[in-house]
Parts: structure tokens; sequence; C-alpha cells
């Protein structure tokens, strides 16, 4: 056991318990409980304070990799003990004969939470890393260390499912506003706080009480179902089983309940569902820290995006968010204003969602300057190329700007089909040429493709991981192929369901039989979210490349012909109002076109394996996932097809 896990210390009767590991393994449990029979036997103590010692994490959770082994295992019985593990652990904390205050500052996540929702107070800190939440759901799971029990009994029945449905991560100020945590506290003064609610300690806090009418709880939870079976098609196990546990708690003791998550916990770590959860888990943990060398790279600071379409300014704000100076460059200023006005509709956008305050916002939006006039370009990092999809444009671009640029910046292009070769042949020094290609829109997509051409470097390949890494997106490293791996695999799809429309199916039926799949949109609307014409250019530039032949591509000429783009001039392949679209009705059954639509896609996929332009089915399926909302609980196309290895 390491002894350094946790760290304690008493000042005037008052232990603090502080916690200097992020997950909870066994051997944090190991010391946690070591520490709790000291508490038990010393009657001099007055009180307990639980933190942490992390500037960013109060605790993040189970350790899943030990989780994962378990998991694995498929037995019932080891399942069984770790959950008990932490139920009992936890319980030991809500029976301590004197008070205890969880003083909490960054991340609290899962089992971190739990271990707090044990406590008799709950105190967060007013910061931006400061984040409460309940994300079992999202792998597929329960909170089942008594945070399922605890809950419900603590918050009003909807703030309940609110938190355990969503596995979302909510700030203080939400956190407190639904009783989640008792007090906001600066975070200097978080220890001393919790210490005086202790001192102030006479009664146990009051808790919401059960002793609702069933009716209203009844209510809510059929309410919380018919929402939940809307959302997920019922494609997903969790959420549903959380609210059966959830219903059948509200009438039992609190040990019942805690046997409910034990069982709910198991049956739910047997499904595919979770398995392949927790596997995509693993696979975004393996992009955050993937690495191509071992040297150690200066972070980039200063970037140059040209092109101010949507891309472009996209690219901008995303970098100006993460502290990167940002030139934004185009060739007149009126395209110019366009686009700082799209990065400051972005950081309105941000403002009204929560996701950046406006000082913040501000302070990110000064990072960005945009001109169409020629500046020095000698302090940059990295110049992103955003501009039209045409190679000659391109070229002359890129060959005019690299005079310009530090021999060590990495020069990029955020093309989406075009060859990086091709691109590079116009360089001096193609060894400092990739391609970075970020999925629209950048601000939600986190997937990014980090093309490999024939000449570009290792080291390019490693500078740029590190920088994708470093805006906080998740890198999968592919060879320069036509499409790329995302593209390619998904252009012969939306082409082929454009063709079924002359096979007499409608938009409606396809992408109804397709979200049924588990899509998080059918094709259409993709289509239109995307842009009829560029799916033209795109499918054009691969057509020959990839010997695509449908008759889908004159579906797309056809509407483009009459100036229907799609969303952005609302009208596509469906109407729009007011950004949303209008859906006519359909008893189309589009099952058997839906699986043929899947199959384009799964032997797509397989093809890109056998060419070796990605390492491994592991990166194709996690690419997939991440660049186009593949259902995840089907684990991506070659997991699907059941042809998944670990490597070529």
């Amino acid at each position: 056991m390491d002894k350094d896990l946790i760290e304690t210390s008493t000042t005037d009767n008052i232990l603090t318990v502080n916690f200097k590991a992020n997950a909870l393994s066994s051997a944090v449990f190991d010391n946690l409980n070591n520490i709790l029979s000291d508490i038990e036997s010393d009657d001099t103590l007055e009180g307990v304070v639980f933190t942490s010692m992390s500037d960013k994490i109060f605790l993040a959770g189970a350790d899943l990799f030990e989780l994962e082994d378990v998991v694995m295992s498929g037995d019932d019985e080891t399942l069984r003990s770790v959950i008990r593990r932490g139920q009992e652990t936890y319980q030991r904390i809500d029976d301590l004969s004197i008070p205890t205050a969880a003083a909490i500052h960054g991340m609290c996540l899962g089992g971190g939470l739990e271990l707090a929702l044990a406590c008799d107070y709950r105190l967060a800190s007013v910061d931006k890393n400061t984040k409460l939440g309940l994300p079992e759901v999202t792998l597929g799971i329960l909170p089942a260390w008594g945070g399922t029990t605890r809950i419900i009994r603590l918050l009003n029945l909807p703030n309940a499912l609110k938190v355990l449905l969503t596995g979302g991560q909510f700030a203080t100020k939400p956190s407190h506003k639904m009783g989640l945590i008792h007090k906001m506290v600066h975070r200097e003064n978080l220890v001393s706080s919790a210490v005086n609610m202790i001192r102030s300690f006479k009664t146990p806090p009051p808790k919401t009480s059960l002793l609702h009418k069933l009716l209203p709880n009844k209510l809510v939870l059929s309410k919380a179902r018919k929402a939940t079976l809307g959302k997920t098609k019922g494609n997903y196990p969790a959420p549903l089983k959380i609210i059966e546990v959830v219903g059948k708690s509200l009438d039992v003791t609190l040990d019942e309940s805690m046997l409910l998550e034990q069982s709910a916990f198991i049956e739910l770590c047997k499904t595919k569902e979770m398995k392949n959860l927790l596997r995509i888990f693993f696979l975004q943990e393996k992009s955050k820290k993937l690495k191509i060398n071992d040297k150690k790279y200066d972070r980039c600071t200063n970037a140059v995006v040209v092109g101010a379409g949507t891309m472009g300014a996209g690219i901008t704000q995303w970098l100006s968010s993460r502290g990167i100076d940002v030139t934004l460059k185009d060739v007149s200023n009126e395209l110019v204003n366009k686009g700082l006005k799209t990065v400051g509709d972005l950081y309105v956008q941000g403002v009204l969602s929560h996701k950046f305050d406006r000082p913040t916002a501000r302070q990110n939006m000064s990072r960005v300057h945009a001109t169409a006039d020629d500046v020095p370009l000698d302090n940059k990092d990295i110049l992103i190329e955003a501009i039209v999809e045409r190679l000659d444009v391109k070229q002359a671009v890129l060959s005019q700007l690299e005079e310009k640029l530090p021999n060590d910046a990495i020069i990029a292009t955020n093309t989406s089909a075009l060859s990086i070769d091709d691109m590079a042949a116009c360089l001096k020094r193609p060894d400092r040429f990739i391609g970075i290609h970020f999925f629209n829109p950048v601000h939600k997509m986190k997937l990014v493709e980090v093309v490999r051409g024939s000449k570009t470097s290792d080291d390019t390949v490693a500078r740029a991981v590190r920088f994708v890494q470093q805006i906080g997106k998740l890198p999968v490293v592919v060879k320069d192929s036509p499409g790329f791996v995302v593209n390619r695999v998904l252009v012969p799809y939306l082409v082929k369901a454009a063709e079924l429309l002359d096979n007499g199916f409608t938009p409606e039926s396809v992408d109804r039989a397709i979200v049924k799949f588990g899509m998080p949109m059918g094709p259409f609307r993709l289509m239109d979210e995307i842009g009829l014409d560029v799916c033209y250019h795109v499918a054009k530039d691969l057509e020959d490349r990839l010997n695509i032949q449908s008759t889908g591509i004159n579906q797309l000429v056809s509407r483009i012909g009459q100036k229907n783009l799609g969303k952005k001039t609302g009208e596509g392949f469906y109407k729009y109002k007011r950004g949303r679209a209008i859906r006519g009705k359909s008893d189309d059954d589009a099952t058997s076109v839906a699986h043929m639509l899947i199959n384009t896609m799964v032997e797509e996929s397989r093809n890109i394996l056998k060419e070796q332009v990605i390492d491994s089915s592991d990166s194709l399926d996690f690419a997939m996932i991440m660049g186009t909302g593949w259902a995840p609980f089907r684990g991506g196309p070659l997991t699907y097809s059941g042809q998944h290895t670990n490597t070529v």
C-alpha cells in the first residue's frame, strides 16, 4: 500500500484528509479505510474535512483501468466485491459520530462525488475548474457506491434524475442551486469554511424527504422514461436501468437500495453496450496521450489561419479559446469582417450556454487579429490553411506564404479530401507540411485527423499530434488517401442515401431508420447540416478516386442548381423554419435500406484497414464514432461487423 496517496493533518481536533491521488484505486481505498479506522478509534476528533491537493481535481472517480479488468473477468462475485468495497467505505463516512465535510475544488466526478454525498456538508470553490457530476451513465453503468441511493434522498426527483441520466458536469453555481452543495466559497477559504461549518454543527443538515406523494413520483419517472426512450430509442440499457432502480429505491430502506445498485451494476456490466462504451473511453484516453516520439515540444502560442469562411472562423475561435494568439487572414475586408463576426457569434453562443463568462470571452476574442493585408509571419508556430477546396488555389497560397514563415513552423491544411502529396508538391519543404483536418462544427467535434503525406517528417507528425492535444482535441493519425478516413467512409454512404430518392424512398423514412439504428441523425439531415454544395465538391473529388458510381450525386446537383444548399439557405432535402427542419410524415419502412447504407460504411472501413490507411481497427472505429457520430453503443463499424481485430 502506498501511504502517500492520502495525507492527513490535525488542527484543533479537526482532521483534514487530503487526497493526492486523482482516481479511487484499490490502494486508495485501502489507505482510506485505515484512516477511517483511526478516526473511529480517536475520541478527541471533533470533525473531518475531505479535500484534495490537486489544482484541478478533487476526485475523478473510480480507477477505470482496474474496472476494465473486473468487467472483462465477467465474474459476478468479483464485480460484487468491488461495489461492496465502495459502498461499505462510504457508509463508514456516513456513520461517523462526528460531522464531516467535503471541501471540493476541481473535478468531482463519479466515485468522487459519491464520497462527497456521504459527508454531512459539501462546499465547492467558485472556480471554472470545479465541476460535479455522475458520468457513469456515459459508460453504460450507474453510480453504485451509494451514489444513486443518496442523491435521490438529497435532491428533488427531477434534479436527481437530471444528474443521473445526463452524466453532465455541473459548475458550482448550478450545483448549489439544485442542492448538490451547501455553500459556494473562494478556493482560498475552502477548508477554513468547511471547518467553520463543522464547528457550528449541531444536527445533521436537512435532507429532502422521500415522503412525496406517490402519484407525482410515478409521474416524474414515467416522463423520464418516455423522454429517455425518445432520445435513445431503447439502444442504451443504462438510463432505463437507472430509472428502474430509482423507482424501486424510493420505497425501500437505504440498505435495500444499495443492494439494488449492486445488482443493476452487475447486470449492466454484462451488456455489450457497456463494454463498447468503456472501450471508447479508453480509446479517447489513448488519443489524449498519443506520442509519436519521446521529444518534448514547446507549446504553440502564435498561429495564422488562412481563410475566414465557416471552417477558418471556427478554427480561429477554438484556438483563441485555448490561449493561442491567432491571425485570421483572407483576401478581402468583406470576407475578413464576415469571419470575425462568426468568431464573435461563437463566443456569444458560448456565453449564453455558460461555456464562458463574459470577461473570459472578451479576453479570448482579444487574441484574434483579422486582416486582409500582408502581415509578418516570422513569429508564427503554425499556419493552418482553410480556403476553397481547389488544388491550384491552395498550392498558390501555400507556396507564397511558405517564404514568410519561420523554418520550424508547421504548415498545415484543413482540406477534407484533397491529396496532401499533391499540395506538398509546390513547397520547398514538404517535410513540414501536414493535414490537420478539423470537423464541422469545430467547437463541437472533438476528432482531428492528422494526415501524413509521403514526405511529411516524423517530427512534423509528432508536433502536429502534440498541437492537437494542446488545443483539447483528439488526434487520429492517418495516411494520405482519398478522403482520408472519415470522409472516405462517409461520402459513399451519403451519395448512396441520395440515390434512394430515385427508388421512391423519402428523406424522412431513411433518416428515421438510421436514427433508429443509433446514429444521431440520418444522412439527409447530415447533408443539410454540412451543406449540399460542400457534400457535392467532396463527392466529385472522390468520385473517380474511389470509383463512386451513384445517381445520388445528381440529386445534389439538382438542389444546388435551385440554390437549395441545406440548412444555411433554409432548404435542402428538408425545409427549415427558424433553424429547425420541417419533417413530413412517412409510413415507409426503410429498415432494409438502412442496413444497406450501414453495410456501405462497413465495407469501406474494411478497405481502409486493408490498405493500412490507419494503424488499427481500434483507431478506425474511434475515428468513425468521434468524427461521424457512429452509434457509440455499437462500438464502431468494424466492431459492429464482427471483424474487429487489435492490429492490422
